[in-house]
């Protein structure tokens, strides 16, 4: 192929992958589906001083029958909250979604407490966070809630991992070649892209592509797999 050639599929590849890198960033494949939908807890009492501000709330549905209410503290350097339990327990699990102000999920807690009084402990939060819903997992040995996080689908997890390897072989090959277009004359690099060398260097790439495919899917298979079996005590989303 001429070099006229090879820089139309470089400029081509070029306007690819900033396609592929914003389909990647606007569609989200990665973004986590709830099992349980924003509660908006009733607001039972607030209060302001000079370096905090304090807000009881009631609990939503059947955690109430458990954790009646709670209270999310404020300061200028953190977020953090207790829980006013309904009764003493041996053991309870239970989990925290955070919401910032726009109710979109930043954070979740898997919390385990036992041998419980009146009060939970106190749990450290986002520091983006406004908005907590409480869900109870498990109460003395019964489970009434395994997850809140739905798993990925294998289609979107491969989706996503095939896009990203692909932005990142047209990535290499866009830089690549403009490597070579400043460090080569037009003659020498005329020569070049039609040697078995700049194949080569593009198999190369592909290959590296195909092994990142290969590694992002796994992973987050493997992540999908502790979601579900309970692996995972904390998430945090972008």
């Amino acid at each position: 192929m001429t070099l006229f050639i090879w820089r139309i599929l470089a400029c081509v590849s070029a306007v690819f992958f900033v396609i592929l890198t914003a389909l990647l960033l606007s569609l989200r494949l990665l973004r986590n589906g709830y099992y349980h939908a924003f509660e908006d807890d009733e607001l039972i009492k607030q209060a302001h001083s000079d370096n905090s501000e304090n807000a009881i709330y009631f609990t939503s549905g059947p955690t109430r029958k458990y954790i009646k209410k709670y209270v999310l503290c404020s300061t200028a350097f953190d977020r953090y909250m207790v829980c006013n339990f309904a009764r003493s327990f041996a053991n309870i699990t239970y989990f925290v979604v955070q919401y910032n102000k726009r109710k979109r999920v930043k954070k979740v807690l898997r919390i385990s407490e036992s041998n419980t009084g009146d009060e939970s402990k106190v749990i450290a939060l986002h520091r983006s966070c406004a908005r907590v819903n409480v869900i109870v997992a498990e109460v003395d040995g019964v489970v009434l809630n395994t997850d809140v996080i739905r798993p990925l689908s294998l289609v979107r997890i491969r989706l996503q991992s095939f896009l990203k390897s692909f932005a990142l072989f047209l990535g290499l090959f866009v830089v690549r070649h403009a490597i070579l277009e400043l460090a080569l004359e037009p003659e020498m690099l005329a020569v070049y892209v039609n040697h078995l060398f700049n194949y080569a260097a593009i198999g190369g790439s592909f290959v590296f592509a195909a092994i990142g495919y290969l590694i992002a899917t796994q992973c987050l298979r493997g992540k999908n797999a502790g979601s579900l079996n309970g692996g995972v005590l904390e998430y945090d989303f972008l």
